[in-house]
């Protein structure tokens, strides 16, 4: 991916492998020397649009305020890229820095497939009966219902504005655990307590019954492509049903039910989902889901790694091979969808980024919208066979869970 350029050719796109082709390190020198002056410089290099075609689907670029004051940002298009993709090129940067500091040769993994193979399979999968059966769970599963549609505080435009700000609360250890508890006692994921309750918040908010959800999915499903860069990413659909006797305990059941059906057919591409239904992917119109559900984790990852992902803590930092290192939070991916949850499992708890669109929503209205979902967190955790219906999540005393929370608009 890091050699591919993307073009079109009969009006459809199309992925060019150029032999002589790598990204350029960019070196930039903010003007000014304040906090304010670096955020803005990098925040300024994020945003810039991606020349697919000449450049491909990376930006790497130095800003350097000091001779020992640096930011490296590591930009990448979602054409060809994901989180964890990110994360691999990340560990490969550094190791091979270290080559070039020690002169011991670095050790990567040997690649076991490429990202053509990936296509085939996949358009193999759309060929063949299996293909068909997918496509008409995934059909089944929408007919008669409809996106979650939050109440917007202003009205919604001919176009989607792209433009988005990020609230942010914050989990604590203790009642991190009390989660994981639990799920366990449930005999469900983490994740479904979550989600459940999460719709539980959407049902109270929208007094919709019926409704459906996106959830990002990832797609590396056979250790070959455990080292491989790309967008591994897809969107399953997840059908909520509240009735005024479903409990909390209820929603995280079916949600866990639900994700496991869905990772049955998870290689099924959204897009066809959509076409098959009769709906556009996501924002504006008649679609399949506006908002969207998302569990991150760092635990996976190379130890040296964990600290420059968890933006929940800006202030850690990490040695490795003569440098220090910490991570620079970046507002990004803001305003793609009407409401993007982005819950991030970390060392010190769970920290909970609400990515919303600031055309329609106010961030007051966005962080009251997070307080109750951590208020039904707090119950779903401590009285999980409370109803839905009848839980006080409006005015009720603080949640036992510790927050902090951040609404403060930053757009990216």
């Amino acid at each position: 991916m890091l050699r591919s350029l993307f073009t079109e050719a009969a009006g459809r796109p199309v992925r060019l492998v150029a032999e002589g082709h790598a990204p350029r390190l960019e070196l930039r020198t903010p003007a000014g020397g304040s906090e304010e002056d670096l955020a803005r410089a990098v925040s300024d290099s994020l945003r810039e649009p991606f020349r697919l075609e000449e450049d491909g689907a990376f930006r790497i670029v130095l800003l350097t305020r000091a001779e020992r004051d640096a930011v490296l940002l590591l930009a990448g298009h979602h054409i060809a890229t994901d989180a964890l993709s990110d994360a691999l090129l990340l560990r490969d940067l550094l190791k091979l820095y270290e080559e070039r500091v020690t002169g011991v040769p670095a050790e990567l993994p040997r690649l076991r497939t490429d990202h053509d193979e990936l296509v085939a399979r996949e358009q193999a999968l759309l060929a063949s009966p299996r293909g068909a059966r997918l496509a008409e769970q995934w059909r089944e599963l929408c007919e008669g219902s409809v996106a979650a549609e939050l109440p917007t505080d202003r009205p919604r435009g001919p176009q989607q504005s792209f433009s988005g700000a990020t609230c942010r609360v914050t989990v604590d250890r203790e009642p991190a655990q009390r989660l994981t508890r639990t799920a366990r006692d449930s005999g469900v994921t983490p994740f479904a307590v979550l989600l459940g309750a999460f719709q539980g918040t959407v049902h109270r908010t929208t007094r919709q019954r019926d409704f459906l959800l996106g959830c990002p999915v990832t797609t590396r499903l056979r250790p070959a492509t455990r080292d491989l860069v790309g967008n591994f990413v897809n969107t399953v659909v997840l059908r909520a049903r509240i009735t005024p006797e479903t409990t909390f305990a209820d929603a995280a059941r079916g949600v866990d039910a639900q994700l496991r059906s869905a990772m049955q057919g998870v290689e099924y591409p959204f897009a066809h989902v959509a076409r098959g239904v009769g709906r556009s992917p996501a924002a504006g119109g008649h679609r399949v889901y506006g908002i969207t559900f998302n569990f991150l984790t760092t635990a996976g990852l190379d130890a040296a790694l964990r600290p420059l992902l968890d933006t929940a803590h800006t202030g850690t930092t990490t040695t490795y091979a003569g440098l220090t290192l910490g991570p620079f939070p970046l507002p990004q991916q803001e305003g793609q969808l009407d409401l993007g949850v982005d819950v991030l499992q970390g060392d010190h708890g769970l920290t909970v980024d609400f990515r919303y669109d600031d055309w329609l929503f106010d961030r007051d209205s966005v962080a009251r919208l997070a307080a109750h979902f951590l208020r039904a967190v707090d119950l779903a955790t401590t009285a999980p066979d409370t109803p839905v219906a009848r839980a006080r999540l409006w005015g009720a005393p603080r949640p036992r869970t510790a927050v902090t929370v951040s609404a403060e608009p930053a757009h990216g």
